[in-house]
């Protein structure tokens, strides 16, 4: 088990003792390291300004995978054994730019230049994943320009995805495999300000405790009830830089295999892993809902996406994720392990409360269980935002029933941001099961959506705003399975 962090950074291999474990990576490059291109913005994950790439070694095809993340809510601890690449990793100097830059430079992408290295980086992943030139707005939908100039960068993004890679590029990349390759097996990660007896014999310093056996991961827990456990830190690095919260013992499940799975059972029951990021479970969620292609494109940034856990939506029971809503339309149940026992709750049945769940002190969340769906279920996830790309919902409202011989069943309704955690509507559900498709069913799901949630009013929405909407998206739903429903009977809707 390694006590001090490995990396790969500049052009050489890093070895850190001594600093905070929840220093985030972008305090690290500014203030330790002098590399100033990545910036700081909003702080919070939101404006994309500190955006760093994260390689990964696949030893199997010899290739470094990458993904574009937020510096600034990233806690150093978290890229061991990564190469981390900032923009002045992309090329040797003014002479000798990346093809990203030199499209930059061409197209007049750069405005009063302060968020330019983010949008670089965003689109420096966008040229190593080989995307399509179309893709540009999903790359950097994490990246905010507030000199509202985006058509510039859009050009540059179509002008560079295409480009060959660069060979300075290359050599570096070549120079980061060799460090890879001479890493010895990971056995896990026990990071501490101040050195331990042993890794279950904590001292009295700050720890980021990252076992890499789900037995490690259960026996840290049960040892340490208190500490607080962490995965993508997407929620934790606002409540580190804005709330200026202290959190001394820290347990990450990242490096957990069976926590990052995502497979499908025997008999087509689908399993995301409690530390799988949402982009690592959407090729198999997506075979099991392909309607919600929407929603998971605005669920947050492909930044977010590629470090936010699924697992920690549902454990942090916000009330206004979008994560949770899906989840509980599709019925999904919740698999919980300690040492001594492993539970599974139906996910209806985890909240508690506001910020509140069934969740013991001495468990994790290993596993979220989504069972098959019927044959011919409509589905439908509507998120209601002021903004469509990075924006916190106002509602967020999910559709799931079968309808057969005319009749309504299996139908489940949640919504998020319309009480103090995601819910059922478990009046509307009752009031359209077993009932016929018709428009007289309309009206009294609307009255039992009313009695289901009381709303409350805050920044984003007004308790009338709330309910109007859910009504509405309600109706909407409602009407396209009974037009769709007549149309194939042959009728004329009423």
């Amino acid at each position: 088990m390694s006590t001090d962090l490995q990396f790969y950074l500049a052009g050489k291999p890093q070895r850190i003792e001594g600093l905070d474990p929840t220093l985030t990576l972008l305090d690290y490059l500014r203030d330790h390291r002098a590399l100033t291109g990545t910036k700081e913005g909003c702080n919070e994950g939101d404006c994309g300004a500190c955006t760093v790439l994260l390689g990964h070694y696949e030893p199997l095809s010899e290739t470094i995978q990458y993904r574009a993340v937020n510096a600034c809510i990233t806690l150093l601890p978290a890229v061991h054994r990564h190469w981390v690449v900032t923009v002045e990793d992309l090329s040797d100097g003014p002479n000798s730019l990346h093809p990203v830059q030199s499209a930059m430079v061409q197209h007049h992408g750069s405005q009063c230049g302060f968020c330019t290295p983010g949008f670089v980086m965003s689109l420096a992943a966008m040229h190593l994943d080989g995307a399509a030139p179309d893709a540009a707005e999903t790359y950097i939908a994490g990246n905010l320009c507030r000199c509202t100039g985006y058509g510039p960068i859009l050009e540059a993004a179509k002008d560079s995805v295409g480009a060959p890679r660069d060979p300075a590029f290359t050599a570096k990349e070549e120079t980061a495999k060799s460090w890879f390759r001479s890493l010895t097996p990971d056995t896990g990660l026990f990071y501490e300000t101040k050195a331990a007896t042993s890794a279950h014999d904590a001292g009295s310093g700050e720890i980021y405790d990252a076992p890499v056996s789900l037995k490690a991961l259960l026996q840290a827990r049960a040892e340490r009830p208190d500490a607080v456990l962490v995965a993508g830190t997407t929620e934790l690095g606002l409540w580190l830089n804005k709330d200026l919260q202290d959190f001394p013992d820290l347990i990450s499940t990242t490096r957990v295999p069976e926590m990052t799975a995502v497979t499908f059972q025997p008999d087509g029951t689908l399993v995301i892993g409690g530390a799988a990021t949402y982009e690592q479970a959407w090729p198999l969620l997506r075979q099991v809902i392909p309607e919600g292609q929407d929603w998971f494109d605005r669920f947050a940034s492909k930044h977010i996406r590629q470090q936010a856990t699924i697992g920690g939506n549902v454990v942090n029971a916000s009330p206004i994720g979008d994560g949770p809503p899906v989840l509980l339309a599709l019925n999904a149940a919740v698999e919980m392990s300690s040492v001594n026992r492993q539970r599974t709750l139906p996910l209806a049945t985890f909240f508690t409360g506001y910020k509140q769940t069934a969740l013991a002190a001495d468990e994790v969340l290993t596993g979220i269980h989504i069972p098959p769906r019927e044959p011919h279920t409509y589905f439908s996830a509507v998120k209601v935002s002021k903004r469509r790309d990075q924006d916190i919902s106002a509602v967020m409202a999910v559709f799931s029933w079968r309808v057969s011989n005319g009749y309504f069943h299996d139908v489940r309704i949640a919504f998020g941001g319309m009480s103090a955690t995601p819910m059922l509507a478990s009046g509307v559900n009752a009031a359209l099961e077993g009932k016929g498709v018709s428009t007289e069913i309309i009206k009294s799901a609307m009255q039992a959506l009313s009695r289901d949630f009381k709303p409350i009013d805050d920044l984003r929405a007004s308790a009338w705003y709330r309910m109007t909407v859910a009504q509405n998206l309600l109706e909407d739903a409602l009407r396209e399975t009974i037009d769709a429903s007549t149309s194939a009977a042959g009728k004329v809707p009423a």
